[in-house]
């Protein structure tokens, strides 16, 4: 359902965001030098810039902080088959499952969001993925009938929590966390860098972002939110201590001919998302920021939760 899907081998480029001033690399800001670090993490690029005291003990932190990231794609990804989303969803129909911490608070948080969007957001929106080739390349177009079945498959899909284990009620229910993994594991490294004792960071997973504190001299971290078209920007936001995330149809898609359609789709449709353009989102954890952002972009609503929106009607 999000805008690029971490599960994929190839991730895309900055949607949505470039930091707008640029900081210096080498000498110390306030007694703290910038660490920056660059790397690739569930299927995209990942960009860390820590200010700290001591730059030994900043790569180290984003050493740390990038190993959560695989840590937890190893956990949520759809294309490895060692996962415990997979197999959750190779069990879907079939009783009850231990899941893993991490696959059991991405699903708790996903259900929450479900509910506070109405169903905008579903993570069993992946029959509807695949019926569109989004899985596996096709030839044409889902037929009328596919798309029915793929629906119905989606509507009847239901999550049920068990202590530390999982059931899939349906047996053609397939999960797809892949509009709301990437904030969590964006949380999951912000929560690593403050146990290293990391007060100043922004990361970056390919324009998802987490900001943690200000840079030195600063009030926030500046981004400024680019406009779908690629000209120009709409609006500079400061970050501190807070995540932003950008949905949008304008980049991952497929074509049949005249038909397109984007990857986030619109669960009661069974198409393309198209309430709006764009959305970004901000909100007080990364996690919610990805799953609302996906949300509003399919109803056009905005969700409680969010501090702040961008959108593109």
């Amino acid at each position: 359902m999000k805008r690029r899907s971490f599960l994929a081998a190839a991730g895309a480029g900055c949607l949505g965001w470039t930091v707008g001033k640029p900081f210096p690399q080498r000498r110390s800001l306030d007694g703290e030098r910038l660490v920056v670090r660059w790397s690739w993490a569930m299927g995209q690029s990942v960009k860390l810039l820590l200010f700290v005291p001591d730059e030994d003990a900043g790569l180290e932190a984003a050493q740390a902080a990038l190993a959560e990231l695989r840590r937890v794609e190893a956990a949520l990804s759809l294309f490895d088959p060692a996962s415990d989303l997979v197999a959750l969803n190779q069990r879907a129909g079939k009783g009850p499952v231990r899941v893993g911490p991490d696959l059991l608070a991405a699903l708790v948080a996903a259900e929450r969001f479900r509910r506070a969007t109405g169903g905008a957001f579903d993570p069993a929106v992946e029959p509807l993925m695949r019926a569109w080739g989004f899985r596996e390349p096709r030839a044409a177009a889902p037929s009328e009938a596919e798309l029915t079945e793929a629906r119905a498959a989606v509507r009847a899909a239901r999550v049920e929590f068990r202590g530390a284990a999982v059931m899939l009620p349906a047996s053609h229910t397939r999960l797809d966390l892949g509009g709301i993994g990437v904030g969590y594991g964006l949380d999951r490294a912000g929560a690593v860098l403050r146990r290293a004792g990391v007060r100043r960071a922004l990361l970056d997973l390919s324009g998802d972002l987490l900001a943690l504190g200000t840079p030195p001299g600063h009030a926030g971290w500046p981004v400024d939110v680019a406009h779908p078209s690629g000209d120009g920007v709409l609006r500079t936001v400061l970050l501190r201590d807070a995540a932003l995330a950008t949905s949008a149809n304008t980049m991952t898609m497929v074509r049949y001919g005249a038909i397109t359609c984007g990857h986030v789709l619109d669960p009661e449709t069974g198409r393309g998302a198209c309430a709006l353009t764009q959305v970004t989102a901000i909100a007080d954890t990364a996690v919610t920021a990805d799953a609302l952002s996906t949300g509003m972009l399919v109803s056009g609503r905005r969700p409680a939760g969010l501090r702040g929106v961008v959108a593109v009607i």
